[in-house]
Order: C-alpha cells, then sequence, then structure tokens
C-alpha cells in the first residue's frame, strides 16, 4: 500500500562539534537524508555549537507498506554534519540516526505524542563520539483531505536570513535571561 507523508526536520543545534578549521573553529551545517530526499540547514560560521533553529520540510515522501507498520516501526532518519570550506567539498564532520514521530491521518494532533519534543542524539565519527545534536522529527500522513489536514506550519520565515522557517514555539525550548554579578 503507498502512503503519503510529509517529513518535518526541526534542526535546532548542536554541541561539542570539533574544531575543523584552523582557527579552532567550524563552519558547520546538518544534511538531512530520508529515503530518495535530502536537505540542508544554512551554514554558520566559527562555531562548535551551531543553533540552526531551522525547520526543514520534505513535501510528498511516498512509502509502501501497511499503516500500522509505519506508525510502529518508521524508516531512519540520517543526519550527517559537515564543515563548510571556502575552498574544496565540504568536510564531514559526523553522523546521526533518528526515528521520526508518526501521526496517522485519522489521529489527532495533540499532547502527549504531539508537538514532538526536542531530544539530543549523539553524533558519532567513526567510533568515536563527535558531539550531539538537538532536534526533533515528526512524519505526518497526508490523509484524504490532502495538506490542509496537516497542523499549520506557524510563525513567520526569517526574513533576515531568506526563506527560513523557525523550529514551531511549541517545540524550540523556551529561553530565559539571566544577569549574572560578580563582586
Amino acid at each position: 500500500e503507498k502512503q503519503v507523508f510529509q517529513l518535518r526536520a526541526h534542526m535546532y543545534q548542536a554541541r561539542s562539534l570539533f574544531a575543523a578549521d584552523s582557527s579552532g573553529l567550524s563552519d558547520p551545517f546538518a544534511r538531512v537524508f530520508f529515503t530518495s530526499q535530502s536537505q540542508c540547514t544554512e551554514v554558520l560560521n566559527e562555531t562548535l555549537c551551531p543553533t540552526w533553529d531551522q525547520l526543514l520540510v520534505f513535501d510528498n515522501v511516498e512509502l509502501f507498506g501497511e499503516a500500522h507498520e509505519m506508525r510502529d516501526d518508521p524508516p531512519i532518519i540520517v543526519i550527517e554534519i559537515y564543515d563548510q570550506d571556502t575552498m574544496g567539498k565540504a568536510d564531514f564532520m559526523g553522523r546521526t540516526f533518528a526515528k521520526p514521530v508518526v501521526k496517522m491521518s485519522d489521529e489527532q494532533y495533540c499532547p502527549p505524542r504531539f508537538p514532538p519534543q526536542l531530544e539530543y542524539y549523539q553524533i558519532y565519527r567513526g567510533n568515536a563520539t563527535a558531539g550531539d545534536l538537538l532536534a526533533a522529527f515528526e512524519l505526518l500522513q497526508i490523509g484524504p483531505g490532502g495538506k490542509s489536514e496537516l497542523p499549520p506550519l506557524d510563525g513567520p520565515t526569517d526574513m533576515d536570513r531568506g526563506p527560513i522557517l523557525p523550529v514551531p514555539l511549541g517545540i524550540r525550548p523556551v529561553l530565559s535571561r539571566y544577569r549574572v554579578e560578580v563582586t
């Protein structure tokens, strides 16, 4: 049976990446692979802890199999982190794997499963750990009513960065400012 989905990759940030440049920093970006599609986050310059705060949307993902199998055992998402070089190709920094939270078209988009929570995924380079990725992934089935039945992609695009969707408010962490006084 053919099922059609939309994958939403909520790429928030990475931490503890290793320095790939002579400056002691990296220019990291993430590439997300799912079935036959892939997309990249933007490149953030000179950081080992990039905060992409970016939503990648994979439309019209066709998967074949029984609906209950898709819900219980969805395909694996591969996320690779690269360092963008000014000259030449990007350098591989590490890889991690994730399983999306699946919402079938007959299910409600409501707590406790939705919206998905950000999770840390360990990044590996060979057998060594190479940092952590903070992200969430959801696979939403497109039912007979089409995409209009999917949860809205709310939030404005970030006009300073181009047509980039930020991670939605229900998923992104709530940040607080603190002031530290040293005497």
